[in-house]
């Protein structure tokens, strides 16, 4: 099969290994789908399309339980899992494509974790997996294909993007994720690749994932006023979107792999059980969280509820835990946001709110994932807004990445 492979044409080779891997990743997004489904199930009862619901009618035991025994089936897996293999991120994938290959059942295991713990209502984002299970094909595929290095590490990259597009129905902003935060060059031939296997990711797994916003908002409009506020949320919420990115790479830095994780990791999330136990606004991702002050939803501690979102995001990254921080950072700005325009009001200045929780929202997911056109279509694609908001999102995304170098140039 591989000798058939080897004879076609290398510019059929390359598109047959970009199709290949769009089919593919699709698939990895509709699996990611129903493993998520699925534990949530097991763990909470019977699915709601309110997510809040379900944590809610689980109960507060139950919600307890699922967490503490989540945390302790977590610290065993992942102590045993690294102590056997290495598990190499995707830029580690894209640096030493050719040289070594990842242990794909490790891999896979590894990401399906990642999913599972979001499931039992880990305050992390699942977007890490497909991610992950998306470059892992791909280096596989190109392989396959007999593609040369410089073709694999471009494919890798697909793989990231097409895996996280599969799950949020975002191709386009996937697509620049990859340019942005994987690096990838600004060639015709990579726009090509990128595009291709993104869109057609999200076209596999549309049927199962479905293609709707994540996000139910009404529609929103701006002024001229919109973009005065564009500037106050990015001046506000900047420093504090700085402040999770540090904690957050910390703990990734400082991450617990040796045998301390088998009882810190327990802890952490006994702590989490403790708090949802009271409070289930903290269960999962930050979807719940987002959704609920989208919809409007009143919070009497709104700064302290951000406050304490973000510290048990770095408490599980810290103690051992693997997952994402797009969903976290995407609700964190949300409310970052709100809470920006809500002081304006203080001194007289009255603005729209739900374009301030849009604004912070790209604010906060540009200074974390370092790509603010990325962002700006994140959260266009996750609410479902037109794209005549852009704007107000790239004078919010300019003016936090000059605040961004001009911290980072003083460091």
């Amino acid at each position: 099969m591989k000798e058939r492979l080897q004879s076609l044409p290398y510019g059929w080779r390359l598109l047959l290994a970009t199709l290949s891997l769009g089919i593919g990743t699709g698939l990895v997004g509709i699996a990611c789908h129903y493993l998520l489904e699925g534990v949530q199930r097991l763990a909470f009862g019977q699915n709601r399309a309110d997510l809040l619901q379900q944590f809610q009618e689980a109960g507060a035991l139950r919600r307890f339980l699922v967490l503490c025994v989540t945390g302790v089936l977590a610290a065993g897996f992942w102590y045993v899992l690294q102590s056997r293999h290495k598990i190499l991120s995707i830029r580690k994938q894209i640096d030493l494509a050719g040289d070594r290959e990842p242990a794909p059942l490790a891999h896979l295991l590894h990401a399906s974790m990642q999913v599972a713990i979001v499931g039992a209502g880990a305050s992390l984002g699942k977007e890490g997996a497909p991610r992950e299970v998306g470059a892992l094909l791909a280096g596989h595929l190109g392989k396959a294909f007999s593609l040369a290095i410089k073709e694999r590490r471009v494919l890798i990259a697909c793989g990231a993007g097409a895996g996280l597009a599969a799950v949020y129905q975002v191709p386009f902003a996937s697509s620049l994720f990859v340019f942005e935060t994987l690096g990838l060059a600004y060639h015709w031939k990579n726009f090509v690749l990128v595009l291709s296997s993104t869109y057609l990711a999200t076209w596999v797994a549309q049927p199962i994932v479905g293609h709707g916003a994540i996000y139910h908002m009404s529609p929103v409009h701006w002024s001229a006023s919109s973009l005065f506020q564009a500037v106050i949320v990015a001046l506000l919420v900047t420093p504090l979107a700085l402040a999770f990115r540090f904690l957050a790479n910390r703990a990734s830095r400082k991450r617990r792999k040796d045998g301390t994780i088998l009882w810190a990791l327990p802890v952490a999330f006994m702590v989490l059980a403790a708090i949802v136990s009271f409070y289930p606004i903290f269960m999962g991702n930050g979807q719940v969280l987002a959704q609920a002050l989208l919809s409007g939803q009143p919070f009497s501690n709104l700064a302290l509820t951000l406050a304490v979102k973000g510290l048990l995001v770095y408490l599980l990254l810290r103690n051992g835990a693997y997952g994402g921080t797009l969903t976290p950072s995407f609700a964190l700005g949300i409310g970052s946001g709100y809470l920006a325009t809500l002081l304006l009001t203080v001194v007289g200045i009255h603005l729209d709110p739900a374009l301030g929780m849009l604004l912070g929202a790209t604010v906060f997911l540009g200074t974390t994932l370092r790509a603010p056109l990325t962002a700006i279509a994140l959260s266009l694609g996750f609410t479902g807004q037109s794209w005549a908001l852009i704007l107000p999102l790239a004078l919010a995304a300019g003016v936090s990445y000059m605040i961004q170098n001009r911290w980072e140039n003083k460091r």
